[in-house]
């Protein structure tokens, strides 16, 4: 396996898979959960773009419009209302430099999503075997920095990792049998980032009773929308 050409990929995807879970920590703590959640699910303008122009994906009206119309929803999907935005000032503005957190989580997410397709298309790894090896990657690489830091492992981090990790594998494993049917990455990507932000934002409400404000309802319209023009678009193709 080490001497497979796809091997390095997979262990850079190791690196990228737990440096992003870390630069999140970090941009929660500082910008909140809204600009996070924007910030990593933005990714899917990049993705989408570069799934078009390097594997000349066929594209029309309907496809660019949704695309557009996605990047829109997760903006106003995560709009917090005033009262939440004015509790989360302060330390935001105490360096400039603090924008670098939300702009590499961006360009992480991009990559990781990129260099899955790469790995589907260019060397044909099939969705189980391509999961299993990105986790368990991402698990050595996980376990060395523990070591490296001399982090203990509490009770709580254990079950943390598990409720985390079990939807991240499933969500990655799905979206990758999309790719494997024969869907286009830029559908895939488009489809799949915008459906997890406007169910994030459903369940917050329903469940939790999180106040959705007119703009966040603007999100979740432009949500809908989106994802008929990208399906309307598939169908167009086939």
């Amino acid at each position: 396996m080490i001497t497979e050409p796809w091997f390095p990929i997979m262990i850079g995807l190791g690196f990228l898979f737990m440096g992003g879970f870390n630069l999140i920590s970090r941009t929660v703590t500082h910008f909140g959960m809204a600009v996070t959640s924007v910030a990593q699910r933005m990714s899917l303008g990049l993705s989408a773009t570069f799934a078009i122009l390097y594997y000349g994906e066929p594209y029309d009206v309907f496809k660019i419009i949704g695309i557009l119309l996605a990047l829109s929803a997760v903006v106003f999907i995560n709009i917090p209302d005033k009262k939440v935005k004015k509790t989360q000032e302060g330390d935001n503005q105490s360096s400039k430099w603090l924008i670098l957190y939300p702009v590499s989580i961006f360009l992480v997410s991009s990559l990781i999503e990129i260099l899955l397709q790469y790995l589907h298309a260019v060397h044909e790894m099939k969705p189980a075997n391509e999961s299993i090896i990105l986790f368990a990657n991402a698990g050595v690489v996980g376990m060395i920095g523990l070591i490296i830091f001399r982090e203990k492992i509490k009770l709580k981090n254990i079950i943390g990792g598990i409720i985390l990790g079990v939807p991240n594998y499933f969500s990655i494993y799905f979206m990758l049998n999309a790719l494997d049917s024969g869907m286009d990455g830029s559908v895939v990507y488009s489809s799949c980032n915008i459906i997890i932000v406007t169910g994030a934002a459903l369940v917050g409400y329903l469940s939790f009773r999180e106040h959705l404000s007119k703009l966040n309802m603007v999100g979740i319209l432009l949500s809908i929308a989106a994802i008929v023009l990208i399906a309307l678009s598939n169908m167009e193709i086939i």
